[in-house]
């Protein structure tokens, strides 16, 4: 199984760093990112592709409940576990679906249950999750392409353009819509009329001159932003 890419969510940065500690016990799992302002959370996720969140309810700036719906319009597959000192929210994390729910402090015999429980999970989903190869048409050939090697598609008429992170192209015999169809939807995200790009190669996005700025084969790159992205932008990142 591939690492478990996994933020922390806490406004406790004590409780953090435990948590950190307790999870460097199962090499599967990947802490990213230790987040104490979770706002911070969404940059990360429009960012990076991240699998788990173990995510504080009780927190001043916001509630983790009430986070939860902004987390799931980023990332609607991320694996979700609720941690906090208090008990009487676990019903209501139940109702937001959410993976699990932990009281504090995280006991060492209550993170390993359901660190076993979540790995077979995933292990059942693998194959709905993961990232397949898709098969494209391209001058008359057909390729295997990766969706994590792709970092953007460019649209021209019936034909869609195939930017690989590697600073390869290929031209699909494919309308963009229909052929991003066949990739992870949650992997890659629309940034104007004729541009798909892949989360993982942005590398900054610049609101006032509408720009994103990608990893291409260890060159940057910028790409026009639309109005209606930058507005969507601005709404999940709280207009900071």
């Amino acid at each position: 199984m591939p690492n478990i890419n996994t933020i922390l969510v806490d406004d406790e940065q004590d409780a953090l760093d435990s948590l950190e500690i307790l999870l460097s016990e199962y090499p599967q799992i990947k802490t990213l990112k230790k987040i104490s302002n979770p706002l911070d959370i969404f940059p990360v996720l429009m960012t990076t592709t991240v699998d788990l969140i173990f995510l504080d309810i009780n927190m001043p700036v916001v509630n983790g409940i009430d986070l939860l719906e902004k987390i799931r319009e980023c990332n609607s597959n991320v694996k979700i576990i609720m941690v906090t000192a208090y008990n009487n929210y676990a019903i209501k994390a139940i109702k937001h679906n959410v993976f699990s729910y932990l009281l504090k402090p995280v006991s060492r015999a209550e993170l390993k249950t359901t660190v076993k429980k979540l790995l077979k999970s995933l292990e059942e989903i693998d194959v709905k999750t993961k990232p397949n190869k898709v098969l494209i048409t391209s001058k008359g050939n057909t390729i295997i392409v990766e969706p994590n090697d792709v970092a953007y598609f460019e649209a021209e008429g019936n034909y869609t353009y195939i930017y690989l992170k590697n600073g390869s192209k290929l031209i699909a015999s494919a309308n963009m819509g229909v052929l991003v169809e066949k990739f992870p939807k949650c992997e890659f995200i629309k940034i104007n009329r004729s541009t798909v790009v892949h989360k993982n190669s942005i590398i900054s996005i610049h609101k006032k001159n509408k720009k994103c700025v990608l990893k291409l084969n260890k060159k940057q790159i910028e790409l026009s932003v639309s109005t209606t992205f930058s507005r969507e932008f601005n709404s999940i990142f709280n207009n900071v």
